[in-house]
């Protein structure tokens, strides 16, 4: 195992975090774990929710549902409108 920071193979063990093993870097002094999960919500999840709002469901409907905040589908739904018009400005 190497340090993702500096490349350096001298790691030592540094206790445990979220439930997972931490390491220290004796060069660099840097922390980290061996492996992370991937944070949000998976793909398919934000799909399903955002193809509810489109035929016209509430946001706060979906958030009955589905259990994800109101402001996280709206903040989904705006990333999708200013995405589209950053491709109409490239035309």
């Amino acid at each position: 195992m190497k340090c993702p920071h500096c490349q350096s193979g001298e790691i030592n063990k540094n206790g445990r975090r979220q439930g997972r093993q931490n390491y220290i870097c004796k060069h660099c002094g840097k922390q980290f774990l061996d492996c992370y999960k991937p944070r949000g919500y998976p793909l398919e999840i934000r799909n399903i929710c955002i193809n509810m709002r489109k035929s016209g469901m509430k946001y706060r409907e979906i958030e009955k549902i589905s259990g994800i905040s109101h402001n996280t589908i709206i903040l989904w739904m705006q990333q999708i409108s200013s995405a589209g018009e950053s491709a109409k400005q490239q035309e």
